[in-house]
């Protein structure tokens, strides 16, 4: 689960087209984001998230990014150990794969200082231990099917011994963001020696540092980078030297 993104290896492949056309047999992967320029898709993926809002309750002012992709991947293929901050429905078209979620909120498998390193840049601090494993809800996609990871929830995929084709639909929430924000200023603030408080223990703490991050944040980001990291990135730029 923590490997890597691995797929066993046949013969070199030389294009995506020969990647996608010999899926089968070309130990490849293939991830195709924003999908929804295309128009077709971007009636596809308005009415997923119409659908998807409407059963868990969310309001559409409080979607900040939203995305479609397709994931394509040869027999075995293996998507490792992660986490992510947007939140994803996966939907399966082709094959069958194994799918491991973990509780987002669980501190054992995903402790705070795991979700700091994240948030400021870090996109493998979450850390798979074989400990771990039996904490894991384990799921077998099949086409027709889907899963849901929430923001945060560790995830790990395996395919069965057939192709994969999945669409996935991705978005941000309001609320997320600013979680992140506090997550960013933990970091720092451990970084100095001190022991920040989670986020969610204390609402003026997680307001104020979330004002913070905020006043250093692009004001119209333009991808979700952006969105999440700009105001660190600003804040923290003339603090490096002192932090290393």
């Amino acid at each position: 689960m923590d490997a890597g993104w691995a797929v066993p290896l046949h013969d070199k492949v030389e294009s995506v087209n020969e990647a996608i056309s010999n899926l089968a047999e070309s130990g490849s992967w293939v991830l195709l984001y924003s999908v929804q320029r295309d128009p077709e898709y971007r009636a596809l993926l308005d009415q997923l998230m119409t659908e998807i809002l409407a059963d868990t309750g969310c309001s559409r002012d409080e979607v900040t990014w939203e995305d479609a992709y397709i994931f394509l991947a040869s027999p075995e293929a293996v998507t490792p150990y992660h986490i992510d901050h947007e939140a994803t429905f996966l939907f399966q078209i082709h094959g069958n794969r194994t799918a491991n979620i973990w509780d987002a909120n669980d501190r054992s498998v995903l402790p705070d200082q795991e979700i700091e390193k994240y948030y400021v840049g870090d996109l493998n601090a979450a850390k798979y231990t074989i400990e771990k494993q039996s904490k894991a809800t384990v799921y077998a996609l099949t086409q027709g099917t889907g899963v849901h990871h929430p923001s945060k929830a560790p995830h790990a995929f395996k395919n069965g011994d057939i192709y994969s084709i999945a669409l996935g639909i991705h978005f941000c929430v309001r609320d997320c963001d600013r979680q992140a924000s506090v997550y960013q200023m933990n970091y720092l603030l451990r970084r100095c020696g001190l022991k920040p408080t989670s986020p969610g223990r204390s609402q003026w703490r997680d307001n104020l540092k979330t004002s913070i991050i905020g006043m250093f944040a692009d004001k119209k980001p333009k991808t979700k980078h952006d969105m999440l990291r700009s105001g660190f990135k600003r804040l923290t730029t003339p603090l490096r030297f002192v932090l290393k």
